[in-house]
């Protein structure tokens, strides 16, 4: 038995020239950028007790890119409605004296009494004396000061989150009377039980996340598909058909479209009398509703997929 020496002596230039592109390929692997990075984990809701700035925007928006819904509150007022409706575990405050709300040193801890097992990062200038600090923030809460880095919020947000206690019943979503369990993977809209596709689920807890805010088509696609299906907007059209058919069925509108820009849910309205027929063109919500380039449930869809039930 000849040994391995022997072997890879004998081995031809093809085999070596592949062996060769196979390690160039193992050693390139680590240096891709982002090609395993993990993302940060941050608990669902967060409230933002904050005016308007450039951070509050940029933080936002990346928050909302890993699927966190985000809750503004630019007044103590809006602060407490939100705590009771939404019930957050997240609070970031800028506390910064050009951007702070009037009277955030005495709304931050009432804030506290409202939130059951809540932590607070806190944006402060860079001057901040510590006395300052230690009025806002608690033992289990993070703050910055000078330049506010939103990278760097969202590791402490997402260390923070580390720190809060685990939700037992798991995340439980409400607008108007639509629930959905997400530990249990259950969605109710009243006494009816809807049952969803793993795709039309994930939908529609994205739609629920981010309440009341208008989400483009794009945007959708990529937290729902990842990407896989860019290009095909029409997807989205497809599935929001499907989803609406579930949880509207005989009862009023809660998915409407924002003619370009999106879709948004919001708890339904009563329904309001129709005077008569419209003779204008029907929008394009009515398109949707009525299948536009969606075909119905128990027809392929339009795509080279082999698994057309559910993508």
């Amino acid at each position: 038995m000849r040994g391995a020496a022997d072997m890879r002596a004998a081995s031809t230039p093809s085999d070596r020239r592949t062996e060769d592109a196979v390690e160039a390929e193992r050693e390139e692997a680590p240096v891709r950028e982002g090609a395993d990075a993990p993302e940060p984990h941050i608990s669902s809701p967060v409230l933002i007790l904050a005016g308007p700035s450039p951070a509050v925007s940029e933080l936002t928006q990346r928050l909302r890119g890993l699927d966190v819904k985000v809750l503004h509150a630019p007044t103590p007022d809006s602060a407490r409605h939100l705590i009771t409706e939404e019930q957050p575990q997240l609070l970031v405050v800028d506390a910064r004296s050009s951007r702070r709300i009037p009277g955030v040193e005495e709304t931050v801890p009432e804030l506290r009494r409202l939130m059951e097992d809540a932590a607070a990062l806190v944006w402060f200038d860079a001057d901040v004396e510590f006395a300052a600090v230690t009025a806002l923030c608690e033992p289990v809460d993070d703050h910055m000061a000078s330049r506010i880095d939103v990278e760097e919020s969202l590791r402490r947000l997402h260390f923070l989150t580390g720190r809060l206690p685990e939700r037992r019943e798991g995340e439980r979503l409400v607008v108007g009377d639509l629930q959905m369990d997400t530990a249990a993977r259950t969605v109710r809209r009243g006494e009816k039980d809807i049952d969803l596709s793993d795709t039309e689920f994930r939908l529609l807890r994205l739609l629920m996340r981010h309440a009341r805010t208008v989400l483009p088509k794009t945007e959708i696609l990529q937290q729902v598909w990842e990407y896989e299906f860019a290009g095909q907007a029409n997807i989205v059209e497809l599935y929001i058909s499907y989803v609406r058919k579930k949880i509207e069925a005989d009862m009023p509108r809660m998915i409407h479209t924002v003619r370009g820009a999106g879709y948004v849910l919001r708890p339904a309205e009563p329904p309001r009398p129709v005077d008569g027929p419209s003779d204008g063109p029907p929008d394009e919500e009515a398109r949707d509703e009525a299948g536009g380039d969606a075909q119905d449930d128990g027809a392929p869809a339009r795509t080279s997929d082999p698994d057309t039930a559910d993508y």
